[in-house]
């Protein structure tokens, strides 16, 4: 029986409709011959488990929509040259992350369907650091093992790290207003840092 992968890529499809399908299946494997009813060899529930758990394989369709509806948010994400993901940007998220934007009411349904399957994408990233410019240290997923890839640590209510730091750490913007405000865990300030080299 031929999927309908392509609409399933690009849309939420109703609970209804993929009832429905598993019904059309579920027919094809137990309906009639000939007048006939076939033998319900093992239950639906065995025959949707994967091969690699003795099952047959066949699809949850729900988890499967959401699944191709996640592959359409990595898109943006993995590949942001492309004119698909520019479109994107342009209309939905122009200065946040399509994993932290808000759906809009009057969004295409596409849109919509995407954003149904954002949650189950972002529990699976993680942020790369690069040169630390665009990560914030306690909100964004960055770690790689533990509870949802974040700080679990509170962040200090004495914690003054700003925009001028990250300028003054990549090294385009005078440090004097902030040196001596921010105090690292030993004591010590940057400054004492800087003429220790």
């Amino acid at each position: 029986m031929a999927m309908p992968t392509y609409a399933m890529s690009c849309f939420k499809l109703p609970v209804k409709l993929c009832k429905d399908i598993h019904t059309l299946m579920a027919r094809f494997w137990w309906g009639e011959d000939n007048g006939k009813r076939k033998v319900h060899w093992c239950s639906w529930k065995r025959m949707a488990t994967g091969k690699h758990n003795g099952g047959l394989g066949f699809n949850d369709l729900q988890g499967f929509n959401k699944a191709l509806l996640g592959k359409q948010i990595w898109r943006p994400l993995t590949c942001p040259n492309l004119l698909m993901s520019k479109v994107i940007k342009a209309k939905y998220y122009q200065k946040e992350s399509p994993l932290s934007c808000e759906a809009k009411g009057n969004s295409s349904w596409i849109w919509k369907s995407m954003m149904g399957a954002r949650e189950e994408v972002r529990r699976g990233t993680r942020k790369r650091i690069g040169n630390g410019k665009g990560t914030r240290i306690w909100e964004d997923a960055w770690i790689q093992e533990g509870k949802e890839g974040k700080v679990e640590s509170p962040k200090p209510p004495d914690c003054k790290i700003s925009k001028e730091m990250v300028e003054y750490v990549n090294g385009s913007s005078d440090a004097k207003g902030w040196m001596g405000t921010h105090s690292l865990n030993n004591g010590n300030t940057l400054a004492d840092l800087e003429s220790q080299e």
